[in-house]
């Protein structure tokens, strides 16, 4: 049987939801694997965003980015967005914001960010 979940470079992409199709298969796997997956998609993620760690990868990937947003060049009011999220079945929690690879983030503005988050939802990666 063929793994659904995120293996190397390769992803089933219907395993999530996203802006490719509305695909959800959060009861199947929960089924499957007899587990409970959160209700919230990040429960405490907010308090993690103040961990030195996380300062210290943000700073990284706005200087990789030139400090601007990728999509429209503007220098102010910048966040750092996830174009993933990985849920790590076994420990039953999210990776931290700061353990995603490089090409798993990238530089928004404010507004940028918000509109795509209105436009796009981003993936859930069960691991």
């Amino acid at each position: 049987m063929e793994s659904r979940f995120y293996v190397g470079k390769i992803r089933n992409s219907t395993l999530t939801r996203s802006r490719f199709g509305d695909y959800d298969f959060k009861e199947e796997i929960i089924a499957q694997l007899g587990i409970e997956l959160p209700g919230k998609a990040h429960g405490t993620y907010g308090q993690l965003l103040f961990d030195k760690r996380w300062s210290a990868r943000r700073a990284e990937i706005l200087a990789r980015d030139n400090h601007c947003c990728v999509i429209c060049t503007a220098g102010e009011k910048l966040q750092v967005h996830h174009r993933q999220y990985h849920y790590i079945v076994q420990l039953r929690q999210y990776k931290a914001p700061w353990d995603y690879a490089d090409n798993l983030m990238v530089t928004l503005c404010e507004r940028c960010h918000q509109r795509g988050h209105n436009q796009y939802h981003v993936p859930i990666i069960y691991l």
